[in-house]
């Protein structure tokens, strides 16, 4: 669903507000990892330089890994202390490979890193949303609204933390 240009700056500058509101909240801009495994398609560069820059206009610490695995992609994600990790691709193994993004995190202990993935076929949600993936985004599914999603789960994660610990 394609977004006027009024409507993308409204989304932007709404996610600019959270991102803000989030660093209060945890001391630091949210950070996501884009990650590029193998097996993704030649077009999937093109989709995760767009994802890239929609994610730092809407006020995210942007890190792009190079190719890796997915068990690799989880340690990039576990050193650079990132809140979120980010997947596009429209290759067919990306549920495998979102999969073991998610177990490479649990071995390193980092299940607190929340794992988005773009292109998902509606088929495909359950087996992610059964693995711990948070957000599966289909194709039509436009950067900014996604950036927005995942600040909002941020933020709410953050304040449902700092909930517990009041008590």
């Amino acid at each position: 669903m394609a977004l006027d240009q009024k409507a993308r700056e409204t989304i932007r500058e709404e996610a600019l507000r959270l991102s803000k509101e989030f660093a209060k909240l945890d001391g630091r801009r949210p950070r996501l990892l884009l990650i590029e495994t193998e097996n993704d398609l030649p077009e999937d560069r093109k989709q995760r330089k767009l994802a890239a820059n929609s994610f730092a206009d809407s006020g995210w610490d942007v890190d792009v890994s190079p190719l890796e695995s997915p068990e690799d992609a989880a340690r990039s994600a576990a050193d650079n202390d990132a809140h979120f990790v980010f997947y596009t691709s429209g290759s067919p193994s990306k549920v495998k490979q979102s999969i073991s993004l998610a177990q490479g995190l649990c071995l390193y202990g980092r299940d607190d890193i929340l794992i988005a993935v773009h292109q998902v076929k509606p088929e495909e949600k359950e087996a992610l949303f059964r693995y711990g993936i948070i957000c599966a985004f289909g194709s039509d599914y436009e950067y900014l609204q996604a950036s927005l999603t995942m600040l909002r789960i941020l933020i709410a994660r953050e304040k449902e933390e700092l909930d517990d610990n009041a008590y």
